[in-house]
């Protein structure tokens, strides 16, 4: 195995094992590298709390024309989604990229033509900053990481569908199911 790197040694992590970049982690400080592992996916999630009524992502012009946008520009950057999940005023992505050129060029793509599509800003026309900021990105370890990860994604598309709230899951909610009497045949 001489040669190769394992993942702590990769230069991209090498400062300091940083493995989540973009949001507001580093918000008034000069920006870094975003961290990327070509064998490995990332969490990909892009916010904005401009995104209501009309310029919700969840709008019926809106939804199909981000989905659309999302896929034909990952296939043409040759960007794998393992899930996506829209909840409204922000997006989740679970991605993977063997280039991170082209996860770069993509990233970008998207989050400029969704403002765009929603905004319907254009040339002469400006609707201002769309997206709170930079896109949050995190790698993913295989395994259980994915799975959770794939879990937290699922968990808000069922949110953005009314099918599942977060409240019925918490602590206060298994007590409260333990505290009700059960009638027994």
């Amino acid at each position: 195995m001489s040669g190769q790197l394992t993942f702590n040694q990769h230069p991209a992590f090498r400062d300091y094992g940083r493995t989540r970049h973009g949001g507001d982690l580093r918000k008034g400080q000069r920006k870094l590298w975003r961290p990327f592992d070509p064998r490995r996916p990332l969490h990909l999630t892009l916010r904005s709390e401009r995104a209501k009524g009309h310029w919700s992502l969840l709008d019926c012009k809106n939804e199909r024309r981000i989905r659309h946008l999302v896929y034909r520009f990952a296939e043409k950057n040759r960007v794998r989604i393992h899930k996506y999940a829209n909840s409204g005023n922000h997006l989740h992505l679970l991605v993977q990229s063997k280039d991170q050129e082209a996860f770069q060029r993509f990233l970008k793509t998207i989050s400029g033509l969704i403002a765009r599509a929603v905004t319907g800003a254009r040339k002469g026309k400006p609707a201002g900053k769309f997206w709170d900021s930079l896109a949050w990105t995190r790698v993913v370890n295989w395994g259980r990481d994915f799975r959770r990860v794939l879990d937290y994604v699922l968990m808000n598309e069922m949110e953005a569908a009314e099918v599942w709230r977060r409240e019925w899951s918490g602590p206060e909610a298994v007590a409260r199911h333990h505290a009700t009497p059960r009638r027994r045949p």
